[in-house]
This record gives structure tokens, sequence and C-alpha cells, in this order.
């Protein structure tokens, strides 16, 4: 589906007028919205903000800004579900470009949901990885490797051997009743993934955030993935090593975290 309406520099114009500077760099952020509420927008503005400081640039926004912004872009393109993009170029830590835009998206399906879904491992590493910053090049070759394996995720392995998240999710381990995940240090710390951890407490399921050699992988009793699109998504294969997808934990936590986030929004 083609969504014509953008905003540029808080101005409506037409999607084909989109051409944004070269040269610089882009923190973001993908929201998502449902029946016309935007969900956990005042998480996402928080690491928008967060996500600048990281990356030196003098970014100044409001919950209220980003609010009013969102809310036409909805009006202009006549959309109340789906994902919205939200961009901030910036050089020489000034904010010099900004545009917000419906993406495609990929939700997962219901037999998804409860059969889980393919990923696979591949070495490579985000720069600043707590901050949501563009990377073109990294995204165009997990772009290959997904159509190429008919996958819906990958899961990035650290050139040093152990695991951090996935290309557009955080990865969560379960074993023996224990929640495992790679440290905040060394992950974009999802929005999802907040919720996850905070639906973990509320279950009484203890979590272990700490960095997993790539090998341990294959000790673990099932896998999940969660973020903006999947929410919480059991996976079934890492390749060809399969996993329980019909994990307690993991349909408890799934059911937990749907819960939280309808009080939430």
């Amino acid at each position: 589906m083609i969504y014509p309406a953008i905003i540029i520099n808080y101005q409506c114009v037409l999607a084909k007028a989109f051409a944004p500077p070269t040269g610089h760099g882009v923190i973001y952020e993908v929201i998502r919205v449902t029946d016309g509420v935007f969900l956990f927008l005042e998480d996402h503005v928080q690491r928008l903000k967060k996500s600048a400081q990281l990356a030196n640039a003098n970014l100044v926004c409001s919950l209220s800004e980003v609010t009013r912004l969102l809310t036409q872009l909805v009006k202009m393109n006549a959309v109340t579900t789906g994902n919205i993009r939200l961009d901030y170029y910036f050089h020489k830590g000034k904010i010099t470009y900004q545009a917000a835009y419906f993406v495609q998206h990929r939700y997962p399906t219901e037999d998804e949901y409860c059969e889980g879904v393919r990923t696979s491992l591949h070495i490579a590493e985000r720069t600043i990885p707590n901050a949501k910053i563009w990377q073109p090049a990294l995204r165009e070759e997990i772009k290959r490797i997904i159509a190429k394996k008919n996958l819906y995720e990958v899961i990035l392995v650290h050139p040093d051997g152990y695991i951090t998240e996935g290309s557009r999710t955080n990865v969560f381990m379960v074993s023996a009743g224990t929640v495992y995940t790679a440290p905040e240090a060394d992950v974009l710390p999802g929005v999802t993934r907040k919720y996850v951890l905070q639906a973990c407490s509320e279950l009484s399921v203890p979590v272990v955030e700490k960095r997993m050699k790539v090998d341990r992988i294959f000790d673990m009793e099932a896998l999940f993935f969660s973020g903006t699109s999947p929410k919480v998504l059991p996976v079934a294969f890492v390749d060809d090593f399969l996993f329980d997808a019909y994990n307690t934990i993991v349909r408890q936590i799934m059911k937990k975290f749907d819960e939280i986030s309808d009080k939430k929004n």
C-alpha cells in the first residue's frame, strides 16, 4: 500500500517529494498506531531523545508536539492502523531535516503467533547499540538474507561471538523457567522489551541479563522476539534447529504483555 501524504519539516507534501539530504546521520523511531491510538508513544519520544543525546545531535521535541504531528499524518492519509516512521536528520550536531510518514509493516499472522517463526544467525553489530540510528547498508544486507532464506527476522551475533539482538527486535531465551537476554548496554533498549521485562516481573519469572555465547542458544528450550510490529513472538527455528514455540513461559509472557499494553494505551 502506498501512503500519499508525508510531513517534511512540519509541512504536508506528497510522498514523491520526499528527497532527504545526503551525508547526514538519521535518528528515528517506528511507532505503531492501532485504531488511531499511538502505542507507547511517550516511551518512543523518550528513546528518541536518548538516541539524539548519544549521537550528539541537538534535538528538541516534546510529547505534545510529536502527538500533534502524528495525529495530522493519520488524518491526512485517512489511515488509523499501521506503522509510522519519524526521522530526524542531523549534521555536525544540528537537526537539519524532519520527516514523518507511514511505512510498510509486516505484522505476524495468527499462525506465526501460534507456531512460531523462522530466524537465522548473522554476525554483525550496530554502531552505538543504545541509539536508534539508521544504518542503510546493514538494513539492505539483512533484507537480502531474510528474503533469500524466507525468514521473519535475523538474530545478530557480535563479532566477539555473543548474541545481541534481532535486526529490528530484541531477543529473549528461556531455559528452566528463567528468561535470558542481552544486557541493555549491548542492545537497543526496545520499548516492547521494557514491558516484556515488566511482564516477567509481574509473573515472578526470573530474568538474567548477560552476554550469551552463540553456542549457548542451542541449550535453550525456547526463544522469542519483542518489537513494535511483532509485539511478543515465539521462535520455531533458528536455522535448522527446532525450539518449543508452545513453551509455557513464553505463552504467559505473551498474554501478560497484551494485558499491560491494553492498560498502558
